[in-house]
């Protein structure tokens, strides 16, 4: 009888240890599982996105119109809850819903291009906000803005004083453009008698240790003119260089790593 109660007790034993690696076998793979949905949820909401956003072309978001950026807030949002979907089944909604936003504001934009009424419907028309040394405090009320926020956006672009501008206007994408009296205007070369010379921008030839061949080649110079110009501001490799400039009459500036 004694034998029999162990032998029951160590079967027990075994058939409660194996239900337990059972289970924690289980929670492993629903947690492995969980990880790689989610992973491969954002890898394919962030391919999306990415194409998404090269057809509907680049813009910085200073240009952005409002509608522009409440669409891409839209999109971006769209894409974030893809990330937290319980099951691939489920990605075929919000992933339709990022392609219609997308064809809308493209459509939109081909229209917009195609039509100069389409395009003050959707962008609207740029707003005076000063002018005649008058404030339009209408033009202000309308575009839901205050005086403070008005006075401030001008010493942003550095004018202080108003009696100095000729006329401040409200751009379509939110930016405010000034337009100064002549005697306030800002000097320009025409402005003096002077002839200067054209000045071409300077090329990078070296970025991150890395050479820019089509570069070299744009100014008819090879790698080894390049390490000769390094070596006499005593770099014997590019490697260690952040960056490396070359000026219209091929003067060479380095910046080295830190």
């Amino acid at each position: 009888m004694l034998q029999k109660s162990k032998a029951f007790i160590k079967n027990n034993k075994g058939e409660s240890l194996f239900c337990i690696n059972s289970f924690f076998i289980s929670i492993l793979y629903m947690v492995i599982k969980m990880i790689l949905e989610t992973i491969s949820l954002a890898l394919i909401s962030l391919v999306v996105l990415f194409i998404l956003t090269r057809l509907m072309g680049y813009r910085q978001i200073t240009q952005l119109s409002m509608y522009d950026y409440i669409i891409g807030i839209t999109i971006g949002s769209i894409a974030s809850e893809m990330v937290v979907l319980d099951d691939f089944n489920n990605m075929i909604r919000p992933l339709t819903g990022m392609i219609i936003y997308a064809l809308f504001t493209i459509i939109l934009s081909l229209l917009s291009r195609s039509s100069l009424s389409i395009r003050k419907f959707i962008e609207g028309n740029p707003m005076t906000l000063y002018e005649n040394d008058k404030i339009d405090s209408t033009a202000l009320a309308k575009a839901r803005i205050d005086v403070n926020e008005f006075l401030m956006q001008l010493r942003i672009q550095g004018y202080f004083d108003l009696t100095q501008l000729d006329t401040v206007i409200l751009e379509t994408n939110g930016n405010i453009s000034v337009f100064p009296k002549s005697k306030y205007r800002p000097a320009i070369v025409d402005d003096l008698p002077i002839n200067p010379q054209r000045e071409k921008p300077s090329l990078s030839l070296v970025i991150d240790g890395h050479i820019l061949k089509d570069q070299l080649a744009f100014i008819e110079k090879d790698e080894k003119w390049l390490m000769s110009q390094l070596k006499v501001q005593g770099h014997q490799s590019y490697d260690q260089l952040l960056l490396v400039l070359c000026d219209q009459d091929n003067n060479i500036t380095s910046y080295a790593k830190r």
